[in-house]
């Protein structure tokens, strides 16, 4: 799968997601919103029609569950 971004914007994105997570140390996301899925992965799903989740450990592992 292509990205929809740069690898640089990927990264920054991680970063930034990681940050957050560590300053309110959290050790795992859970998102809802397809919005939020394709705005970290640049991964566009059918996310109006199908219930999804995606898990993002702060090891930076991402599953996916639909």
């Amino acid at each position: 799968m292509a990205l929809h971004f740069s690898k640089e914007e990927f990264s920054n994105r991680k970063a930034k997601i990681l940050k957050s997570m560590k300053e309110q140390n959290l050790d795992a996301l859970l998102m809802f919103r397809q919005e939020s899925m394709y705005w970290l992965t640049g991964y566009d799903t059918f996310g109006y029609v199908f219930f999804q989740t995606l898990v993002l450990d702060k090891k930076w592992k991402c599953n996916t569950f639909n």
